[in-house]
């Protein structure tokens, strides 16, 4: 893996992080954080499994 892929990981990980920290403030009730965390999770696990091949 490369280092770029390595950032683009923590970034996209930070994100999700970020966006969990405001679910939780919302008491877990935004659905548009919920979609939202939703489409970060796919995103990284997407990226990951692509930057392994």
């Amino acid at each position: 893996m490369h280092c770029d892929d390595k950032r683009t990981l923590f970034v996209l990980k930070e994100g999700i992080e970020k966006t969990w920290d405001l679910l939780k403030k919302s008491d877990y009730e935004d659905k548009t954080m919920l979609k939202r965390l939703n489409e970060e999770i796919l995103e990284f696990q997407e990226y990951k499994k692509s930057a392994m091949s």
